[in-house]
Parts: C-alpha cells; structure tokens; sequence
C-alpha cells in the first residue's frame, strides 16, 4: 500500500516524504515540482485544477493522502491564496474519495484578534471576518470547511509556528531584522508560544497514519509552551549568532512602522524584511492545549529549543 504526500517540494511536504521513507513506507508524491527525493515516485499535478482520473487510476493501491501543498507566504497574492489552499484542497478531496485525509492546517485558524491561551481545537476556525485581510490564515481557515464539509471524517492537523532545518518562516525572518549585533523585537518576546518542531509535526502524521480511526482537528505543538526570547536566542546560537542582543520595540510602534514599510514595498514590487502578519504572531500569547494529540494519537513531541544549561 502507497501513501501519497501532496507538496512534498515545500519545507513541511519533504520533510513528511523523508520521514516516511524512513519509516519504510511506500510514497508516492503529487505536485507541480519534483522534490527529487531518492526512492520517491513523483507524479505532476498542479492541484489548482482537478486531477486526471486516468493518471490517478495508474498509481499503485493508495491508502492515505496526506495533504501538505499549501501556500503560506502572508505576502502572497489574496487570489493565489484561495486557489491553492482552498481550491487546491477541494481538488484533493475530490481525487481521492476513498482514501484517508490528513489534512494539514494550522492554528492561525484561530482568532488573530485575541490572546491564545491554551486553545483547545473548538475554538476555531472563527468567522470570515475576525481575519485582519485576505491573507494565509483565512485561506486555511476555508480549506479546513471544505474539509469538514467534504470530508468530515479526515484528520486535520494543526501544527503552530513550525520550525526546523529549511524553515524560512517566523526565526528566520526576525534573524534577518539583527542589525549590529541587535534584534529589536516587538513587546520584547515575553509572550508564550506554543511552537512545533518539524520532527514533532512529521512524528505526529506518522501517528495520524497509524490511528486511521481519529479525526477531526488536533493541535499540534512542542509539549510545553516557550518563552518567546528564550526560544529565539537558543535558535539563533544554534544557527551561529551567538552574540546577538534582544531589545523591546513597541508593539504598537513596530505594526505601525511595518505598515508604512508594507505600502511602500507594495508600490515598489517588493516586500519588507518583516510584516504585521510577522508581528503579530509575536507580541501575543499564542498556545494550545495538546491533549487530543496526547490522548488520541497517543504522541507526544520534544522540546528542541529548551534553553541550553549551564
């Protein structure tokens, strides 16, 4: 039996696929580029239109689908958005009417608007329009309806901030804000965050693979909330800075300079180095209550950025 990994190019997608050949499982990967992965069968399909039957009816006897193509770029286009994660994400789930879904999501379905605090899954998706702007959190909060409409029976994972060899999200875009030895980081990173190392997301698909009876959304996450600045100074010491300093900027200020900075690079064809979508996964709380992923996959993560001892 085959199971089939959608985006297996992107950081999430190839990092499932190697974890999974590891494990001596069978993998076939569907998607506009070829990852490339010794030992992986590679079939093109752009999941922004609907699939080919006859190539589908080609592949070998398929068991689960696990779904990672999505885009998740704050800075791409609204329309880009909608066609890969939601209307990719139908395409999915009409291809394979018998198969297995896990679904991967994220907790940015969560309300942007508020503190997260030890959220459980039925907190979210929220309505339509407590999402600041057309952006990657309300793309996936659309997919995952699909999903539930389409599909109600598949697992829909909700990793928080993912991190790991290959990431460019959160950590590697405030490393890229250090000038002179100094990260200027909005509210000072006091904040807790619930954040998902890349083994802990691809150990809990493996776990969602072999548990085919659970369902419905689980948050996945580290086993402990983080500190935020403890998190980011053990990353980057990890990643070679390890004379950097933290310094606070005004939450208020940083949203209010990014948007400026976000304009300007709009009219320019650019982007900025960082983006309100950027600050505001870091000036407030943000951690969910692990406990579906515990119990019902019976899985639990490591905490790979727990602060080094002396």
């Amino acid at each position: 039996m085959s199971i089939v990994v959608t985006g297996a190019s992107g950081f999430i997608g190839r990092a499932v696929v190697q974890r999974l050949l590891e494990d001596g499982r069978r993998v076939v990967s569907l998607g506009r580029t070829d990852p490339q992965i010794p030992g992986l069968a590679h079939h093109a399909w752009d999941i922004r239109e609907p699939a080919d039957a006859s190539a589908l009816r080609a592949l070998p006897y398929l068991e689960t689908v696990v779904h990672c193509a999505g885009l998740v770029d704050d800075w791409s286009d609204a329309d880009d958005l909608h066609a890969v994660n939601v209307t990719g994400t139908r395409h999915v789930l009409d291809a394979f009417p018998d198969q297995r879904i896990i679904h991967l999501s994220s907790t940015d379905v969560y309300d942007p608007q508020r503190e997260h605090h030890r959220l459980y899954e039925e907190a979210g998706p929220v309505a339509e329009d407590r999402y600041p702007e057309p952006g990657p959190a309300l793309s996936k909060a659309l997919a995952e309806a699909v999903v539930q409409r389409v599909r109600p029976q598949a697992l829909v994972l909700r990793p928080a901030v993912v991190y790991g060899p290959g990431d460019t999200t959160l950590f590697p875009r405030l490393r890229a804000t250090i000038e002179n030895g100094t990260l200027r980081i909005p509210g000072g990173g006091r904040k807790q965050m619930t954040l998902t190392h890349i083994d802990t997301l691809t150990g809990a698909v493996l776990a969602g693979i072999d548990r085919p009876g659970v369902s419905g959304p689980i948050n996945v996450g580290d086993p402990k909330p983080y500190v935020l600045k403890d998190a980011l100074l053990t990353y980057l010491a990890r990643t070679g800075e390890e004379q950097v300093e933290l310094d606070e900027v005004a939450a208020d200020l940083a949203l209010a300079k990014t948007w400026y900075a976000e304009r300007r690079a709009r009219k320019k064809g650019g982007r900025p180095p960082i983006t309100r979508y950027t600050i505001r996964q870091v000036v407030h709380e943000r951690t969910y209550d692990l406990t579906r992923l515990e119990q019902q996959l019976g899985f639990t993560g490591v905490q790979h950025l727990a602060p080094r001892r002396a």
